[in-house]
Protein backbone atom coordinates (compact mmCIF):
# COMPACT_ATOMS: atom_id res chain seq x y z
CA UNK A 1 0.00 0.00 0.00
CA UNK A 2 0.98 3.48 -1.12
CA UNK A 3 1.85 5.88 1.69
CA UNK A 4 -0.42 7.89 -0.53
CA UNK A 5 -3.17 5.56 0.63
CA UNK A 6 -3.14 5.45 4.27
CA UNK A 7 -4.42 9.15 5.51
CA UNK A 8 -7.23 8.61 3.35
CA UNK A 9 -7.96 5.21 4.42
CA UNK A 10 -7.33 6.17 8.45
CA UNK A 11 -10.00 8.89 8.11
CA UNK A 12 -12.51 6.27 6.22
CA UNK A 13 -12.01 4.25 9.49
CA UNK A 14 -11.93 6.66 11.77
CA UNK A 15 -15.53 7.97 10.28
CA UNK A 16 -17.14 4.19 10.15
CA UNK A 17 -16.13 4.50 13.94
CA UNK A 18 -18.03 8.22 14.61
CA UNK A 19 -21.32 6.42 12.95
CA UNK A 20 -21.05 3.22 14.85
CA UNK A 21 -20.78 5.17 18.16
CA UNK A 22 -23.23 7.95 16.86
CA UNK A 23 -26.63 6.21 15.87
CA UNK A 24 -29.13 6.11 18.16
CA UNK A 25 -27.25 5.70 21.17
CA UNK A 26 -26.30 2.92 20.63
CA UNK A 27 -22.18 2.29 19.39
CA UNK A 28 -23.53 0.05 16.54
CA UNK A 29 -26.13 -1.31 14.21
CA UNK A 30 -28.26 -3.34 16.54
CA UNK A 31 -28.12 -6.95 15.48
CA UNK A 32 -31.23 -7.98 17.24
CA UNK A 33 -35.15 -6.51 18.23
CA UNK A 34 -33.95 -5.92 22.30
CA UNK A 35 -31.29 -3.48 20.86
CA UNK A 36 -33.71 -1.71 18.66
CA UNK A 37 -36.08 -1.53 20.94
CA UNK A 38 -33.97 -1.41 24.41
CA UNK A 39 -34.94 1.23 26.86
CA UNK A 40 -32.49 4.33 29.20
CA UNK A 41 -32.41 4.26 32.68
CA UNK A 42 -30.15 6.97 34.74
CA UNK A 43 -26.79 7.40 34.97
CA UNK A 44 -25.06 9.94 37.88
CA UNK A 45 -21.60 10.70 39.47
CA UNK A 46 -21.29 11.88 42.71
CA UNK A 47 -18.32 14.23 41.67
CA UNK A 48 -19.98 15.44 38.40
CA UNK A 49 -23.38 16.25 37.06
CA UNK A 50 -24.39 14.87 33.45
CA UNK A 51 -23.03 18.36 31.57
CA UNK A 52 -20.91 19.48 33.95
CA UNK A 53 -17.00 19.81 34.22
CA UNK A 54 -15.15 16.56 35.58
CA UNK A 55 -13.01 17.31 38.25
CA UNK A 56 -9.30 17.44 36.84
CA UNK A 57 -8.05 14.37 38.69
CA UNK A 58 -10.01 12.72 36.58
CA UNK A 59 -7.92 14.18 33.27
CA UNK A 60 -4.04 13.05 32.37
CA UNK A 61 -0.93 14.37 34.29
CA UNK A 62 -1.39 17.64 31.63
CA UNK A 63 -3.87 18.90 33.79
CA UNK A 64 -4.20 17.22 37.19
CA UNK A 65 -0.30 17.21 37.86
CA UNK A 66 -0.94 14.17 39.98
CA UNK A 67 2.38 12.69 38.23
CA UNK A 68 -0.20 9.98 36.83
CA UNK A 69 -2.65 9.22 34.45
CA UNK A 70 -6.46 9.86 36.11
CA UNK A 71 -8.69 7.53 37.80
CA UNK A 72 -12.07 6.37 36.72
CA UNK A 73 -15.04 8.79 37.58
CA UNK A 74 -17.33 7.50 40.53
CA UNK A 75 -20.42 6.12 38.39
CA UNK A 76 -23.73 4.80 39.93
CA UNK A 77 -27.12 3.52 37.53
CA UNK A 78 -30.45 2.37 38.31
CA UNK A 79 -31.17 -0.24 35.65
CA UNK A 80 -33.00 -2.90 37.46
CA UNK A 81 -34.54 -6.43 37.39
CA UNK A 82 -36.68 -5.34 34.60
CA UNK A 83 -33.77 -5.08 31.87
CA UNK A 84 -32.88 -8.83 32.32
CA UNK A 85 -29.20 -7.85 32.44
CA UNK A 86 -26.81 -10.46 33.15
CA UNK A 87 -23.81 -8.16 33.08
CA UNK A 88 -22.71 -4.62 32.08
CA UNK A 89 -20.46 -2.82 29.75
CA UNK A 90 -19.43 0.52 29.83
CA UNK A 91 -17.48 2.72 26.64
CA UNK A 92 -16.27 5.98 27.43
CA UNK A 93 -15.62 8.31 24.06
CA UNK A 94 -15.27 11.94 23.62
CA UNK A 95 -17.30 12.68 20.24
CA UNK A 96 -14.64 16.29 20.21
CA UNK A 97 -11.67 14.31 18.80
CA UNK A 98 -10.34 15.86 15.86
CA UNK A 99 -10.58 12.75 14.09
CA UNK A 100 -14.16 11.86 14.79
CA UNK A 101 -15.23 10.03 18.36
CA UNK A 102 -12.03 8.47 20.28
CA UNK A 103 -12.95 5.69 22.81
CA UNK A 104 -10.76 6.20 25.74
CA UNK A 105 -12.20 2.79 27.51
CA UNK A 106 -14.23 -0.73 26.89
CA UNK A 107 -15.13 -1.85 29.79
CA UNK A 108 -17.06 -5.29 30.42
CA UNK A 109 -18.53 -8.42 32.26
CA UNK A 110 -19.42 -5.90 35.23
CA UNK A 111 -21.61 -8.25 37.17
CA UNK A 112 -25.82 -8.14 36.75
CA UNK A 113 -26.14 -6.98 41.10
CA UNK A 114 -23.95 -4.41 40.38
CA UNK A 115 -24.76 -0.80 40.42
CA UNK A 116 -22.30 1.43 40.64
CA UNK A 117 -18.27 1.79 40.09
CA UNK A 118 -16.01 3.51 42.76
CA UNK A 119 -13.46 5.75 41.94
CA UNK A 120 -10.52 3.86 39.85
CA UNK A 121 -12.75 0.71 40.02
CA UNK A 122 -11.25 -2.32 38.73
CA UNK A 123 -13.46 -5.23 39.38
CA UNK A 124 -12.73 -8.48 39.43
CA UNK A 125 -13.72 -11.12 36.02
CA UNK A 126 -13.96 -8.28 34.02
CA UNK A 127 -12.43 -7.56 30.58
CA UNK A 128 -11.41 -4.48 28.93
CA UNK A 129 -11.10 -3.92 24.68
CA UNK A 130 -8.47 -2.10 22.84
CA UNK A 131 -9.73 1.51 23.07
CA UNK A 132 -9.06 4.25 19.87
CA UNK A 133 -5.39 4.12 20.58
CA UNK A 134 -5.17 0.19 20.72
CA UNK A 135 -4.19 -0.37 24.41
CA UNK A 136 -6.22 -2.25 26.91
CA UNK A 137 -7.35 0.42 29.60
CA UNK A 138 -8.67 3.09 30.53
CA UNK A 139 -7.55 6.40 28.99
CA UNK A 140 -8.26 10.12 30.95
CA UNK A 141 -9.53 12.87 29.33
CA UNK A 142 -6.92 14.75 27.99
CA UNK A 143 -8.04 17.11 24.49
CA UNK A 144 -5.73 19.32 23.19
CA UNK A 145 -4.55 22.71 25.66
CA UNK A 146 -7.29 25.36 24.56
CA UNK A 147 -9.77 23.05 23.33
CA UNK A 148 -13.07 21.21 25.55
CA UNK A 149 -14.30 17.94 25.03
CA UNK A 150 -17.13 16.28 26.28
CA UNK A 151 -16.55 12.66 27.24
CA UNK A 152 -19.48 10.40 27.41
CA UNK A 153 -20.11 7.47 30.06
CA UNK A 154 -22.22 5.43 28.44
CA UNK A 155 -23.62 1.98 30.38
CA UNK A 156 -24.68 -0.79 28.57
CA UNK A 157 -27.52 -3.52 29.82
CA UNK A 158 -26.34 -6.63 28.10
CA UNK A 159 -28.14 -9.74 27.98
CA UNK A 160 -25.23 -11.93 27.71
CA UNK A 161 -21.71 -12.08 30.37
CA UNK A 162 -19.06 -10.07 28.73
CA UNK A 163 -19.64 -10.89 24.92
CA UNK A 164 -15.90 -10.31 23.43
CA UNK A 165 -12.63 -11.24 24.65
CA UNK A 166 -9.96 -8.97 27.13
CA UNK A 167 -7.71 -7.14 24.42
CA UNK A 168 -9.85 -7.63 21.61
CA UNK A 169 -9.96 -5.00 19.02
CA UNK A 170 -12.31 -2.29 19.29
CA UNK A 171 -14.68 -2.95 16.51
CA UNK A 172 -15.27 -6.54 17.86
CA UNK A 173 -15.90 -5.10 21.11
CA UNK A 174 -18.41 -2.69 20.29
CA UNK A 175 -20.24 -4.79 17.72
CA UNK A 176 -20.51 -7.22 20.60
CA UNK A 177 -21.79 -4.84 22.80
CA UNK A 178 -24.28 -3.11 20.54
CA UNK A 179 -25.26 -6.85 19.14
CA UNK A 180 -26.23 -7.36 23.24
CA UNK A 181 -27.46 -4.67 24.38
CA UNK A 182 -31.22 -4.77 26.39
CA UNK A 183 -30.90 -0.99 28.08
CA UNK A 184 -28.11 1.92 27.88
CA UNK A 185 -27.89 5.09 30.26
CA UNK A 186 -25.33 7.76 29.72
CA UNK A 187 -23.85 10.32 31.71
CA UNK A 188 -21.59 13.55 30.15
CA UNK A 189 -18.89 15.26 31.86
CA UNK A 190 -16.95 18.19 30.05
CA UNK A 191 -13.06 18.81 30.46
CA UNK A 192 -10.54 20.63 29.16
CA UNK A 193 -9.82 24.92 29.02
CA UNK A 194 -12.91 26.98 28.48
Amino acid sequence: MSRDRRPALAAVGATALTVALSGCGLIGQPENKSAELSEWFTVTSPVFRDGGDLPTRFGCTTYSGSGGPGKTPPLRWSAGAQTKARSFAIVMDDPDAADGAYVHWVYAGIDSNKQELVEGAQLDKTIEGLNTGKKVGYTPPCPPKGERHRYRFTIYALDSPAPFANGAPLKESLGAIAKHTVARGRITGNFGTR
